[in-house]
């Protein structure tokens, strides 16, 4: 009877001592499957953060992303064009210029072309024995502009470039050459169109100054 409960000590002690078995160094539920291929006409994923084409690949003019936007406003005159406040139309359009654009893309921050026909009428405050003291003024600008916000809510650009002025015959107001600075600031209220307030400054001849703020309807192609 002892023999046996010192075999069964023995037993129990060899047991206790013996290496317990080495635990997994990880779990898994299942096994990692492998990523589909992509279609090569798609962007790759993950985006690299930052990432931009090299300037020598990218388009001077990006005109898939056209933007026109015809407006309605009110024209302030300096004094010496001796005129009241009057009407305006203009129509501009827009384009991206990724290959000088500093991310390369039209996502966020970059510089475009844009092209503007200013349309006032203009009655000067002259002697009724001048002759045509009125008649209509037309102004076109051509430069760069920047988009400082564009998204999906926000549009935010500042322009400036060339100016050249026709008057048209109307009185004392000579047709020439000189240029613009403005800015748009607008709310997307969809997917194409946006809703923007254009104040801009065009400087004539002699210090001749218009001051030309317009309600616009911004359309994206």
């Amino acid at each position: 009877m002892s023999l046996m409960l010192l075999c069964s000590v023995l037993a129990c002690c060899q047991t206790a001592s013996a290496p317990a078995a080495p635990l997994p160094r990880e779990m898994t539920l299942e096994e990692p499957r492998p990523r589909p291929p992509q279609d090569p006409t798609q962007e790759r994923y993950p985006p690299v953060p930052g990432e931009s084409a090299p300037r020598s690949e990218r388009a001077f003019l990006d005109l898939d992303w056209l933007e026109l936007t015809p407006a309605i406003g009110i024209a302030f005159f300096s004094s010496e064009y001796e005129t009241d406040p009057t009407a305006a139309l203009s129509l501009s359009a827009h384009a991206p210029l990724p290959w000088l654009s500093p991310s390369g893309d039209n996502v966020g921050e970059y510089f475009g072309l844009f092209a503007e026909a200013a349309f006032m009428n203009i009655d000067r405050n002259l002697s009724p024995t001048v002759d045509h003291r009125q008649g209509l003024a037309s102004f076109f600008s051509l430069g760069l502009d920047f988009s400082i916000v564009r998204d999906g809510t926000w549009i935010v650009v500042v322009r400036a470039g060339a100016l050249y002025a026709y008057y048209g015959g109307i009185a004392d107001l000579n047709s020439g050459f000189g240029f613009m600075a403005g800015a748009s600031v607008g709310l997307q209220i969809s997917g194409k169109l946006g809703l923007t307030y254009s104040p801009e400054v065009l400087f004539g001849d002699t210090g001749s100054l218009i001051f030309l703020n317009t309600l616009g309807l911004s359309i994206q192609f």
